[in-house]
């Protein structure tokens, strides 16, 4: 039986780093004198893009970004 505790502990840690890449990126957009959708979109192109090419690196599956 998984423990609630360690899943709240986690479930914290996501939301943190959440909100700090959410600040680093209002921070991006607000220097760059772009929207934070646009800034959005570009980092989710580069964190697919990261993925793929790591998971080439590793002899992962391949997969359409």
């Amino acid at each position: 039986m998984p423990n609630m505790s360690e899943d709240y502990e986690e479930l914290a840690a996501v939301n943190s780093e959440i909100r700090f890449i959410t600040l680093e990126l209002m921070k991006i957009a607000a220097k760059q004198g772009k929207s934070f959708n646009v800034i959005l979109q570009e980092f989710r192109r580069n964190a697919f893009v990261t993925k793929k090419a790591l998971s080439q690196a590793r002899g992962g599956p391949r997969q359409k970004a």
